[in-house]
């Protein structure tokens, strides 16, 4: 079995991957995931001079992505996808979506300092609505198809003694859209309710640590297997794990 997971460092380290998503790009919203596979298929290229900061591994390295013909053939090898979808929001310059390392100042690493100015003033950030976020995950079962996704959400938390209104939303939507479609959905947060939020969260709340990755590892190790054996089964009944 081999899987590709489509997100960021907190499911980089799950079992009988792919490693794409690694090698080329860490993805937050759907329209990421979306341009990175028509990116690994071929169907769209990164020659522009600001291309470079649509990929994470471009951005980090300064220069331009070379294209591997081995990414697609370990996408076309691939038996399940697991899309981790934590943002609403696209960055979007010119015909390209960038990853938010590039125009994001909050950011700790600061690569976005490496962007030009000019780049920064005409990137548009845009916040998806729910009907896009829909159709875009259901354009990505088409791409990826016939294999099985499963989509998996951040993790809840709280700052403040109150939730995060906008992760709180997205979560609870992936969740209705899933269900609707009959997709598999993993909620970390319901993971790990019986831990402290300081004992599984980093203190920036968006990165996990290493016991959290270990209990989320196992979990989408077990759904991408079950998936995996069961085959088509996830298309007939809608499976909300939990």
């Amino acid at each position: 079995m081999i899987v590709t997971p489509f997100g960021s460092c907190r499911i980089e380290g799950i079992a009988y991957s792919s490693n794409l998503s690694n090698e080329i790009s860490y993805t937050h919203c759907t329209k990421e995931i979306i341009q990175l596979i028509k990116y690994i298929n071929g169907d769209i290229k990164l020659e522009n001079y600001y291309d470079r900061f649509c990929m994470r591994k471009s951005i980090i390295n300064k220069e331009s992505m070379k294209y591997d013909p081995s990414f697609k053939e370990r996408f076309d090898k691939t038996d399940v996808f697991v899309l981790e979808i934590t943002s609403m929001k696209k960055y979007m310059y010119k015909d390209k979506y960038f990853s938010h390392m590039a125009v994001d100042r909050r950011l700790f690493d600061k690569d976005y300092k490496n962007t030009p100015e000019d780049i920064f003033n005409e990137t548009n950030v845009i916040l998806q609505t729910d009907e896009e976020i829909e159709n875009d995950i259901l354009e990505i079962q088409k791409l990826v198809f016939p294999r099985p996704i499963i989509v998996i959400s951040h993790i809840n938390v709280t700052y403040k003694g109150k939730k995060l209104h906008k992760r709180d939303y997205l979560i609870t939507l992936l969740e209705k859209i899933c269900k609707k479609n009959k997709i598999m959905f993993i909620n970390p947060t319901n993971l790990l309710t019986q831990f402290e939020q300081s004992d599984i969260m980093e203190p920036d709340l968006g990165h996990i640590n290493t016991i959290t990755k270990h209990i989320l590892y196992n979990h989408i190790n077990l759904c991408t297997s079950y998936i995996f054996q069961k085959g088509d089964f996830y298309k007939r009944n809608p499976i909300l794990l939990h």
